[in-house]
């Protein structure tokens, strides 16, 4: 599982040794003096020694060696690029921690815990997803369909991932969005950026996320440049979703909820709506909501999302606790990814026996 345990470990490469008595005569205009490129070395470890175990500054190091703050950073560049200085991290443990055990037994889900500690609904999302990006990018297929929705964690790890090659793979959204004053909203901007990110197709939805009426958003959903990319919805080999929060709560950044005006978001509450999974309304018991609201928007069904083999839920932030429960309760998810306060608090109110 994820953990906050990380331990840098630097290495620097020893300089030469002196040769052996009985060196061979070939070596003798080598002893004669360095090399240019040895000399060059030298200098990298030297540097390298003074800022890695020495623990000085660049400006310190410039003044004891005469060399500029900039040809300070130059020469630790060099070191790294050549091997003289070597930095390897320690990897995250492979097994759970017992929290992330504790969520998984009593969400009937398998959990993935990150580090932190933030108390800030954007910045616990943000870190929550950086920090999953990884363990993520391992799970993608190297063929097939993957689905993402939009938000602002699920930009946040989007944008975090690292840069691979699935050529066979195709990146589409299950969401319409056209956002411009939310870019994290904007479904076909996040999908394009994770097909970059991942070397992928990506087929992009032509649809707003919610339309005026229900007929609308029926006509929309049965019109060809649509169909074109929601037909890879039944064959989606994983799908990563996003989950916001209350329809009452600000968390600090632009979410779906937006889109209600201050009737809509008194009329969700009243129907017991906790947030929403993938476009769909939930309760805190796993059921959904039926409302107009959710009828006038484009996502994937939640029947079709059920056949995924593989649907992954991602969301931190005090404002999630209620929906990472009623999203794991839905059966929807495989599994859920949240942050150390969120998944304690999550637990606590699952066995409140609410």
């Amino acid at each position: 599982m994820l953990d906050d345990t990380v331990e840098i470990r630097r290495s620097i490469a020893p300089g030469p040794v002196d040769k052996p008595a009985g060196a061979g005569a070939s070596d003798a205009s080598e002893a004669s003096g360095p090399t240019e490129a040895t000399s060059v070395r030298e200098m990298m470890r030297l540097v390298a020694q003074l800022y890695y175990l020495r623990e000085l500054g660049q400006p310190e190091i410039a003044a004891l060696t005469g060399f500029s703050i900039s040809k300070v950073s130059r020469l630790l560049a060099a070191a790294r690029a050549a091997g003289v200085v070597r930095i390897s991290v320690e990897g995250a443990p492979s097994e759970p921690t017992a929290l992330a055990r504790a969520l998984s037994d009593a969400l009937d889900v398998e959990a993935w815990v990150t580090p932190g500690q933030e108390t800030s609904p954007a910045l616990a999302a943000r870190l929550c997803a950086v920090a999953a990006a990884p363990r993520l990018a391992e799970e993608l297929p190297n063929e097939g369909a993957i689905g993402l929705t939009g938000g602002y964690t699920v930009e946040s790890l989007v944008a975090a991932l690292p840069s691979e090659s699935r050529p066979k793979a195709v990146v589409v959204p299950l969401v319409g969005g056209w956002d411009s004053s939310n870019p994290h909203l904007n479904s076909n901007e996040i999908a394009r950026h994770m097909a970059e990110r991942i070397g992928a197709a990506a087929r992009l939805l032509h649809a707003p996320g919610l339309l005026d009426n229900e007929a609308t958003t029926a006509a929309l959903l049965s019109d060809s440049a649509v169909t074109a990319t929601t037909r890879f919805w039944g064959e989606l080999r994983l799908a990563l979703v996003g989950m916001s929060g209350a329809p009452r709560f600000a968390p600090g950044y632009g979410t779906v909820m937006d889109r209600l005006d201050e009737a809509g978001r008194d009329r969700l509450a009243a129907k017991g709506a906790v947030g929403d999974v993938a476009g769909h309304l939930v309760r805190l018991d796993g059921s959904f909501v039926q409302d107009e609201w959710e009828r006038r928007t484009i996502s994937i069904p939640v029947e079709t999302l059920r056949k995924v083999p593989r649907v992954v839920g991602i969301a931190a932030g005090a404002n999630k606790v209620e929906t990472i429960v009623a999203g794991a309760r839905t059966g929807l998810l495989h599994v859920l990814i949240t942050d150390e306060p969120t998944a304690s608090a999550a637990l606590e109110l699952v066995r409140s026996g609410r």
